[in-house]
């Protein structure tokens, strides 16, 4: 089989069994079968993970490639002919493209071999799950000897054979919060005697709205959102409790502290305004993603004959991918996979991707696989 048409039949197979992260069994299976069948030697790591070794002919610098594994808890509603078979599961941000096209790599690798320094490819679980399966990996040893490491993610916005890929800041801390109101309940009927936690709630969401526009300075990138809100059970009750969740998104610690304590004083002050009580808990989730200057340097100019590389600001989804970076030297590229009818939003049950992008993807890993095993570009 042509390998361009492998990396489109890995994708659609493996977009049929997504599984909820640590929970990725079949999926390791899969990719396990897939390796060895090339004459490689993966192995399980951090429970549902793999991770396999290809030696360069002579020795030279390591460099780590890294897929994510876990799907989302939605259901699938795109009508595809290789739609999800597991009900409630879904492949809605394209880590079944990743693992294609890591697998695409693993294939070149096995055919065309390495000439210098050591490639290690490693399938990840639990991206989606706070605290993520990266902290596995590393506990278990994925960067063990690795010089640098390298991913990418697909990018529904952007048109294929575009990537999105610069030094610094490329992806937000992503943090979450919680706030439960107490306030006091009672018949609907009789307002004045209660202290109602659905106004008083509603007042916190509008206030923490001001706190990017008021708060943060204009230059720094920073999103506040409040993503549910739990209240009331009839409409003759005045709630007594009411709760809200939300997250964060900022690209410098110094923001993502000041966020996390005017969240507080306004939760605080509002609620006691009205005679209730706010209490706040306030989580750090994922790191922002920094990309290093010198990685991504030798790594963009080792794809600039593949993709546009595109002028993009951060982005302020989170990514687990962080803290690798936080260890060694890497980069992260998000690569477009736009379909030519439109996109819809990653994590949505509507998500689909341009498979058009999987090949250019194995290209990019694989250019980039070679740079950083480059002795001479290493400096």
């Amino acid at each position: 089989m042509d390998w361009q048409q492998e990396v489109v039949e890995h994708r659609r197979a493996l977009h049929q069994i997504p599984e909820l992260g640590h929970q990725e069994h079949e999926t390791q299976a899969y990719l396990m079968d897939a390796l060895r069948s090339l004459g490689l030697r993966p192995e399980p790591i951090a429970g549902t993970g793999v991770v396999v070794d290809v030696e360069g002919r002579t020795a030279g610098r390591s460099v780590a490639l890294r897929s994510e594994m876990d799907g989302l808890p939605l259901q699938e509603t795109t009508g595809l002919p290789f739609a999800s078979r597991h009900s409630g599961l879904m492949h809605a941000c394209g880590h079944d493209g990743h693992m294609a096209i890591v697998l695409g790599v693993a294939r070149r690798l096995a055919e065309r071999g390495l000439e210098r320094g050591r490639v290690r490819l490693f399938f990840q679980p639990a991206e989606e799950k706070h605290p993520g399966g990266a902290l596995d990996m590393i506990r278990d040893g994925v960067l063990n000897g690795m010089d640098s490491v390298i991913g990418l993610h697909l990018q529904s916005p952007d048109a294929v054979g575009t990537a999105i890929l610069h030094p610094g800041p490329i992806m937000a801390n992503s943090d979450r919060f919680r706030i439960l109101v107490q306030g006091h309940g009672g018949h609907a009927s009789e307002p004045e005697s209660t202290k109602d936690a659905v106004l008083i709630g509603s007042q916190i969401v509008t206030q923490l709205q001001t706190i990017v526009s008021r708060r943060v300075p204009a230059t720094e990138p920073a999103v506040v959102t409040c993503g549910a809100f739990h209240a009331g059970s009839a409409a003759n009750i005045i709630a007594d409790t009411a709760e809200i969740l939300g997250t964060v998104r900022t690209l410098s610690h110094s923001v993502q502290s000041a966020i996390a304590k005017e969240i507080a004083h306004m939760a605080e002050t509002t609620a006691a305004l009205y005679g209730a009580a706010a209490e706040v808990t306030y989580t750090r989730g994922y790191p922002a993603v920094i990309n290093d200057a010198m990685v991504t340097a030798r790594w963009s100019a080792a794809i600039q004959s593949v993709v546009e590389l595109l002028e993009h600001p951060p982005i302020m989804g989170g990514e687990d991918f962080s803290h690798y970076l936080h260890r060694i030297p890497g980069a992260f590229l998000l690569l477009g996979c736009r379909p030519d009818e439109g996109f819809y939003p990653h994590h949505s049950p509507h998500f689909v991707i341009d498979e058009r992008a999987l090949p250019i993807g194995v290209e990019v890993l694989w250019q980039g696989a070679l740079a950083m095993t480059d002795n001479e570009s290493a400096g």
